[in-house]
């Protein structure tokens, strides 16, 4: 094996981040007796990132983003103010946590990997609750050491503590680690601001201008790494 430890990001690296948020989305909304239209996921989408990517850079604590993104939402679906945002996203976030989907192909690469005993981890800016709820409907254990999420470390990628957190808990240093992730801002930052190897997980090659390791399929994805 070329790393000692593998850690993985989770959503749009291995798992089908888009499915599962339609789904407790659309769920969401029929919970508050909310009739469900189809270019809602659309509208939700967008700014979900623009909320999440100011929780990445520090602007706002989770516990802001998780609200103030429905907030906007239900305001540009033309919905006034008289559902309580801070249940619709608990509700939100108990659905999620109970949908875990992979990408094609995901579930085999962690199966190859396991059968060559490779370590594996995983490290994700989501949600504490969500992710291990998540994990628990995959079996993410079977493959994964453990799942360290920025909820837990109390610090968001790019920042680097979540990166020495996880090297702490593996006991396996920055140099002889890899991280897999399909986002330039947290994943590929991350793992630069701490000296570890990285890895663009980039199937549409939506960053063709990152100067770094790219693969576009799990089998690229394998040849790199045993």
């Amino acid at each position: 094996m070329k790393y000692e430890i593998v850690y993985f990001d989770l959503d749009h690296t291995l798992l089908d981040f888009e499915k599962s948020e339609k789904v407790a989305l659309f769920n969401t909304l029929k919970h508050f007796s909310i009739t469900v239209k189809e270019e809602y996921i659309e509208i939700y989408k967008p700014i979900n990132e623009k909320w999440w990517k100011l929780f990445s850079n520090g602007t706002y604590p989770k516990e802001v983003i998780i609200v103030e993104r429905f907030r906007e939402f239900f305001s540009s679906i033309g919905l006034d103010s008289k559902f309580d945002l801070n249940k619709v996203s608990d509700i939100y976030l108990e659905n999620l946590s109970k949908l875990g989907f992979f990408l094609d192909g995901a579930e085999n690469l962690l199966k190859i990997l396991k059968e060559k005993k490779q370590r594996m981890a995983a490290i994700t800016n989501g949600v504490e609750k969500v992710q291990k709820g998540r994990s628990k409907a995959l079996n993410l254990d079977k493959y994964f050491e453990f799942i360290l999420t920025s909820e837990k470390v109390g610090k968001p990628k790019p920042d680097p503590l979540i990166f020495y957190e996880a090297a702490k808990l593996s006991n396996v240093s920055i140099k002889n680690s890899v991280y897999i992730g399909d986002n330039p801002d947290s994943d590929y930052l991350g793992s630069k601001n701490v000296g570890m190897d990285f890895i663009l997980y980039d199937p549409y090659n939506k960053h063709p201008e990152l100067d770094c390791k790219k693969v576009a399929n799990y089998t690229e994805l394998l040849k790199l790494i045993i």
